[in-house]
């Protein structure tokens, strides 16, 4: 059977640092890399670390 409301996968950006971890996603503008990027060497010059990850969630079979 195939689903025809799939709209492939979503795609968001994760930044880990020192504070914790941030998540930039569609609502963030409309490119969310940018962003994430942007916050990252925020962090980075602040003296600390960040980590930036791309997340991609595919949802494979939904819940019944």
């Amino acid at each position: 059977m195939l689903l025809t409301n799939r709209g492939g996968p979503q795609v968001a950006y994760q930044v880990r640092y020192q504070g914790g971890r941030k998540q930039f996603d569609r609502l963030e503008g409309k490119d969310p890399a940018i962003h994430a990027r942007a916050f990252a060497a925020e962090q980075r010059t602040k003296g600390g670390w960040a980590e930036l990850a791309r997340v991609t969630t595919e949802i494979i079979e939904r819940k019944r």
